[in-house]
Parts: structure tokens; C-alpha cells; sequence
């Protein structure tokens, strides 16, 4: 089946909540957002999910909470059955402590019959075109432009 959505723009998503090894291994040295301030973030997120799938089965959230799985695909669309989707345009920055989500997700995409286009900027930082330092900067208009006209070609 065709999908009902014309084209995707992916822009340094997460796609793993796991952790992929570029969050892990960033610590706290990235900027605007670095690896452990995301691994706190998905622990934030996935007790919250945890938490809301066991007082929806009328369980309190102060019970031993199960594991659900953090690669389960309604957590990380990374390990998604992905057939028949839109093209997509996904782009990083190599200071991005995502870069490693978007590489995984773009192969994926791409391993499963889509038309992906990976646009990966050297030394973009999280945000990169949208917002933060580099928004404005040379690096962060090509970005945008290139968003624009991808998505052009589609709409």
C-alpha cells in the first residue's frame, strides 16, 4: 500500500532510545545537546511510558515496574517494519551526538526499499538549520535550502 504522506523530513531524530553509540560515547562534551542529557532524557521517557501502560492496566506506577523493552518499535522506530514509506530526506551534523540514529535509520530506510536521502553536514551540531549557533551561520542556510527543495520536489 502507498502511503497517504507525499515525503518525510527526518531532521537529527531519535530513532533508538536504547542508545545508539555516538549518544554513548559523547558523555557531556556535545553542544546544544549532549549524550548523557539524552540517555536522561529517554530514562525520563521510557518510565513514563512504563508507568502509563500499567495504570492503564489499573496497576499503580509505585509497583516494580516490567522492562519494556527500549527497542521495542513504538519506542524506536529504528527496529520499525518500514515498508512502503514516503521518501525521506534525513539529516545530522557529525557533532551531533544523534548522527549514529540518523546513519542506522537512513540505511534501514533505505534497506527496506524507500528512497532516502542522507544530507550530513560537517561539524553540525544538534539543530543544525533550525536553531542554536549554526542556525544563521553559512552551514545552516545550505541546510534549510537543501530541506526546501527536497521537499519541493515532492509536494
Amino acid at each position: 500500500a502507498k502511503s497517504a504522506w507525499k515525503c518525510l523530513n527526518l531532521v537529527y531524530g531519535v530513532y533508538d532510545i536504547s542508545g545508539t553509540p555516538s549518544i554513548r560515547t559523547d558523555g557531556d562534551s556535545s553542544s546544544p545537546l549532549c549524550g548523557n542529557d539524552l540517555l536522561w532524557m529517554y530514562e525520563l521517557y521510557h518510565s513514563k511510558v512504563q508507568c502509563t501502560k500499567q495504570v492503564t492496566n489499573n496497576e499503580s506506577c509505585n509497583q516494580k515496574m516490567s522492562t519494556m523493552d527500549r527497542q521495542h518499535p513504538s519506542l524506536s522506530p529504528l527496529y520499525a517494519n518500514l515498508s512502503h514509506m514516503p521518501p525521506a530526506l534525513v539529516t545530522v551534523g557529525t557533532a551531533d551526538p544523534l548522527q549514529d540514529d540518523s546513519l542506522f535509520f537512513a540505511s534501514k530506510y533505505s534497506a527496506y526499499g524507500n528512497h532516502v536521502e542522507l544530507a550530513i553536514y560537517e561539524g553540525g551540531e544538534h539543530g543544525i538549520g533550525h536553531f542554536g549557533v549554526q542556525e544563521d551561520e553559512e552551514m545552516g542556510v545550505r541546510a534549510r535550502r537543501h530541506t526546501l527543495e527536497f521537499m519541493k520536489g515532492y509536494l
